[in-house]
């Protein structure tokens, strides 16, 4: 074992691929513990009730912020990739990534506060969360912002400041200032996000653009928009099969069966965080390989990467299926309710990680248009199934449309990659 595992890091790309995955994954569980420490912060702080409240306009403000995004941060990621070296490009790509995305961004900011009594009232039969869901509007520029720089970030290798802009940053921030002065309420915790995301924002938005040199051309705005068409119909689609659910178990059950599928959402979303680090490292190689026409490299660094995956997050599926009601428990007592929840998406997400960077070796290859009927298949599948099952079964059945959507999100993605490569990411144990 220990030879095989010699020879295979002979290989420079695969060495490569190793330690910055570690180091990835060693942030990322930074990141990770941070988002667990945070919602474990909400959910003792505010109760089921308020913390009910929070996660539901927290889920509906993703979405709006994906919206905003139009399809940008893969963009940013394979364009700034290819031109890493060159500062002058990539601070065009970012300029150009926010030039469009921060007005529509602060036109959905004022459409959630000025609907918020609307919202409220009529379609979650919830007047309570009127001040959470202005309070939390402004989130949607803040988290525009923090995802296309991180993006921009990743493309260059800059990894310990990209996974604390996206997933660190706001969180610790927020959580201190909940702690700290004993916040209560999901209306200040909806702010302190806010002004967390905005600060975040600035900071980040300030570094990514620190030291970056001349050189470099401008970049083609149509070939911006070409890629950009496509992936927002990707994001927005993804961002609906994950965030979609909250929503609707909001409009049709109370706020503590909200908080219940929040917290079991956020938990099996730790069995990812595995895939997400290993993709910051990955998802620029591919989009480098692509362009020199290496599909070769490309196949041998999907492999590697899913062998990796299967590894690394085999052990953090089985403890989640295991002892359900533990960790919902370390939420409150009343939290156990979501134990059956956990299992059904932990479930979903054993896919997401053992299918592999699916997605972005459809989207950094230029196959986007591959990747867009994927999420339009899957996204519309959930935008039908999560009303219907939530109707008749509440959260569980939410929890098991959505975890199979995301299944077979992941599944006909590997289909395309089939297709389009000349490999199946599901056959990792095939010879490099």
């Amino acid at each position: 074992m220990l030879a095989k595992l010699k020879v295979v890091l002979k290989d420079s790309e695969h060495r490569h691929t190793v330690i910055h995955a570690v180091l990835a994954l060693g942030i990322r569980i930074l990141g990770a513990a941070m988002a667990f420490l945070f919602n474990l912060a909400i959910a003792h702080q505010l109760g089921a009730e308020q913390s009910g409240y929070f996660f539901l306009a927290f889920s509906l403000v993703m979405i709006f912020s994906a919206i905003a995004r139009l399809g940008f941060d893969n963009t940013v990621l394979r364009f700034t990739s290819a031109n890493s070296f060159n500062g002058k490009t990539v601070k065009a790509i970012l300029h150009f990534s926010l030039k469009y995305s921060l007005p529509v961004a602060f036109l959905l900011m004022l459409l959630v506060y000025f609907t918020a009594p609307f919202l409220a009232n009529m379609v979650f039969d919830k007047p309570e969360i009127v001040t959470t869901l202005r309070s939390i509007s402004p989130a949607i520029i803040g988290l525009v912002i923090v995802a296309l720089v991180a993006m921009s970030l990743q493309a260059r290798h800059k990894l310990i400041a990209s996974i604390p802009c996206q997933n660190i940053a706001h969180f610790v921030l927020c959580g201190v200032a909940i702690i700290c002065l004993n916040v209560e309420s999901a209306s200040s915790t909806a702010l302190y996000l806010s002004l967390s995301l905005a600060s975040t924002a600035c900071f980040f938005y300030w570094l990514s653009l620190r030291g970056l040199n001349d050189l470099g051309r401008t970049v083609s705005e149509g070939e911006l928009w070409i890629s950009a068409r496509p992936n927002w119909v990707i994001m927005m689609m993804s961002q609906a099969v994950q965030w979609f659910a909250p929503i609707m178990v909001g409009v049709f059950l109370i706020s503590e069966q909200v908080a219940f599928f929040s917290v079991a959402q956020r938990i099996a979303l730790l069995t990812s965080f595995v895939l997400m680090a290993v993709n910051l490292v990955v998802a620029p190689k591919f989009s480098a390989f692509n362009s020199k026409g290496d599909l070769e490299g490309i196949r041998k660094t999907a492999l590697f990467s899913v062998r990796l995956l299967v590894v690394s997050a085999f052990p953090i599926v089985l403890v989640m299926l295991l002892f359900p009601e533990f960790l919902m428990g370390l939420f409150g007592e009343e939290f156990k309710q979501g134990a059956a929840i956990l299992q059904i998406l932990v479930l979903g997400q054993a896919v997401n990680v053992v299918t592999g960077s699916v997605g972005f070796l459809l989207q950094m290859t230029g196959h986007e248009r591959d990747m867009r009927l994927v999420t339009l298949i899957s996204g519309f599948g959930v935008l039908i199934s999560v009303p219907i099952f939530t109707k008749l079964y509440g959260a569980i059945g939410a929890a098991i449309a959505t975890s199979f959507f995301i299944s077979l999100q992941n599944l006909l993605a590997v289909y395309f990659v089939k297709k389009r490569l000349g490999f199946n990411t599901l056959k990792f144990w095939q010879k490099m």
